[in-house]
């Protein structure tokens, strides 16, 4: 299943992914297996069902990075 990375909470540990079927996937850092993602990434997971929830995304690999927006500071 592919989806993009709604956002990812670096300091909590987990996130969100939106997938292509529309339905929303929970992500722990414990099935990232050392693969960095951010806010905007689209990748390719897989889902699986488990006490907690039926929507949760394991086996996760970046397939896109999302450019970075710059923000310019105006000088005076």
């Amino acid at each position: 299943m592919y989806g993009r990375v709604t956002r990812y909470h670096h300091d909590r540990g987990y996130g969100f992914i939106r997938g292509d079927d529309g339905n929303i996937y929970f992500i722990h850092q414990s099935n990232l297996k050392g693969e960095y993602i951010d806010s905007g990434y689209y990748v390719s997971f897989k889902s699986f069902q488990n006490d907690r929830s039926d929507r949760n995304a394991k086996n996760i690999t970046v397939i896109e990075v999302a450019e970075r927006k710059r923000i310019h500071g105006s000088t005076h």
